[in-house]
Parts: C-alpha cells; sequence; structure tokens
C-alpha cells in the first residue's frame, strides 16, 4: 500500500506520509494555475481571447497528472524497497 508504515517512528511516518499525499494535491493545483496563467497572458498579449487560454489550462491539467502519476509512483517504489528491506 501507498501511505501504510510499520516502524517504531509511526507520529513521524504519519507525518511523513500526509506530506507526500499532499504534494499530489499541490502538483496538480499548480501545474493548473500554471497553465491558466500562461493562457492568460498569452491571450492579453495576442488578442486570441479565449483560445490559447483554454489550450493552456488543458495542457496545465495534463502536466498536473503527468506529475501527479510519477510521484505516485515513485512513493510506491520507496515503500516497496522498505518493505523489502522489512522483510530480510
Amino acid at each position: 500500500m501507498i501511505f501504510r508504515s510499520r516502524n517504531k517512528s509511526k507520529k513521524y511516518l504519519d507525518w511523513e506520509q500526509a506530506g507526500k499525499a499532499a504534494l499530489l494535491g499541490t502538483h496538480m493545483v499548480t501545474c493548473t494555475f500554471v497553465g491558466l496563467l500562461i493562457g492568460y497572458l498569452l491571450d492579453r498579449w495576442l488578442g486570441t481571447e479565449p483560445w490559447l487560454l483554454l489550450a493552456f489550462l488543458f495542457f496545465g491539467i495534463a502536466a498536473g497528472f503527468k506529475n501527479m502519476y510519477t510521484e505516485a509512483k515513485k512513493i510506491q517504489e520507496e515503500d516497496k524497497k522498505k518493505e523489502q528491506e522489512r522483510n530480510e
């Protein structure tokens, strides 16, 4: 499981895992906002409203999902490695 721990310092690990979970949401929000901002600024500059805003909004959402996927995969790999070390 991604966010499960059984070590002695459980309180510290719970906060560490909560931070990792919060990072997933932060990736999504940040990428979406940056895409929206870039699209908005380009639309104002080039006068192509609302097309670049929509395009970069979708690019930002896609980038957010990609970042969430890679981060979740990284967390899962770390947990697998820790689980294997405990079993050895």
